[in-house]
């Protein structure tokens, strides 16, 4: 039997409400909040690792900030060429705003969608200050956190040219937790009200002119959850254009804008258009350093009784199907369709679509398979591996194997 039975997903529907959760092979829920914060740490979990191969990849500080600026600041712009004027009518920017200020709405949309919640203290023509007290993505790098900027300046700018000219904002990074503060913290101004020495483009970061304006927010006022999680507001996003979103939010903008798929791959992708990486080289970095993260997620044995505690899996299970029940609640959270092909002791395969998991980045499934066949040597032991089939496999699709396997060169 290749997938062995498992319960029904509509079992005891017509006697028991059903919830927003994802669901283990054993019939474990996650309910949406917790499988939501789930998938963003684990997200920013690969996110580091892949930012320490391009970290050798371009071991130049100050060359790698200012390529993940370029590569972020183009693909925003011309996605906000695309998008902007929807995404302008959605965050309820009137036609009498004029400037880039209004590209401050979607930042705040997009942190809170992202669970790092914290709180507008400045929104205006000349000036903007956006203050979070929770950040997945802290762990990932400082170079990241200047990036961030320039998805902000770009996606401000696009919007700007929908609009009357007026005052253009530059945004800059003054606090980051991913550099040991207690807050991050974007102010945005116009350097014609606000004027300050040039700089290059990774350099949005910092001291600005209008420090004199920061609002700071005590430890003991800070909030652990995004609106849409919150009672006090109503478990709605509202923002100062009276735009409101509820929680799937979460789900729509998390299941595709993570460090890696937003950031660090754009950047590798731009590298190799330029022809500053070696695409052996790249695939050899990231895998092994994929693979090494992967196996150091479950290296202590306590990593490994909490995931299987977290599934509910069986006491009796030692096989591959315990890392296939962790791909399943990821494929589950990410919002994926996948076909399960087996599913028993011996062996256990999936097909997944491709482009939807990795978001069009290229590189990413191959950083993928290297990082979960990592896992599979810690979460279950050396005799399994996990690897991609591609024979008789379309293009489009992924194809992950379960098994044991003897490799003298692994």
């Amino acid at each position: 039997m290749k997938v062995e039975p498992r319960i029904p997903k509509d079992s005891g529907a017509k006697s028991l409400e059903q919830y927003a959760a994802i669901r283990s092979p054993w019939n474990r829920l996650v309910g949406y909040q917790e499988a939501m914060h789930w998938l963003s740490r684990s997200n920013s979990v690969f996110s580091a690792a892949c930012m320490q191969g391009l970290r050798i990849l371009v071991p130049d500080y100050r060359e790698r900030a200012q390529s993940m600026c370029e590569a972020v600041y183009q693909k925003l712009y011309y996605t906000m060429q695309r998008f902007g004027k929807y995404q302008m009518d959605q965050h309820n920017v009137h036609p009498f705003c004029r400037g880039s200020f209004v590209g401050a709405l979607v930042g705040d949309s997009g942190d809170e969608a992202l669970m790092m919640c914290g709180r507008v203290q400045d929104f205006g023509t000349y000036r903007a200050e956006k203050e979070l007290d929770v950040c997945d993505w802290d762990i990932v790098g400082s170079e990241l956190c200047r990036a961030t900027t320039q998805s902000l300046e770009a996606s401000a700018k696009s919007w700007s040219e929908n609009l009357r000219p007026g005052p253009q904002l530059e945004f800059h990074m003054v606090e980051a937790r991913g550099c040991g503060d207690c807050h991050c913290r974007i102010v945005a101004e116009s350097r014609e009200k606000y004027p300050m020495p040039p700089h290059e483009q990774w350099e949005c970061f910092g001291p600005v002119a209008t420090a004199d304006q920061i609002k700071y927010t005590e430890p003991e006022d800070m909030v652990e959850e995004s609106m849409v999680f919150r009672a006090d507001a109503d478990y709605r996003f509202a923002n100062g254009t009276n735009m409101e979103d509820d929680s799937n939010s979460v789900a729509s903008l998390m299941r595709r804008s993570s460090a890696a798929a937003g950031y660090v791959f754009p950047t590798i992708a731009y590298l190799l258009r330029q022809g500053k990486l070696d695409e052996k080289m790249l695939g050899h970095v990231m895998h092994c350093v994929c693979e090494a993260s992967g196996k150091a997620v479950f290296g202590e044995k306590a990593a490994v009784k909490a995931i299987r505690e977290w599934m509910g899996v069986p006491d009796s299970v030692h096989d591959g199907r315990i890392m296939g029940g962790y791909l399943e609640m990821y494929f589950q959270a990410m919002g994926l369709e996948y076909e399960i092909e087996a599913f028993n002791e011996n062996e256990v395969q999936y097909v997944v679509d491709r482009n939807n998991l990795t978001v069009y980045n290229a590189q990413m499934a191959d950083a993928l398979v290297a990082y979960w066949y990592g896992m599979t040597k810690t979460l279950i032991s050396a005799q399994w591996s996990l690897w991609e089939i591609r024979e008789d496999t379309p293009d489009d699709k992924l194809r992950i194997r379960i098994a044991k396997k003897i490799d003298k060169f692994c």
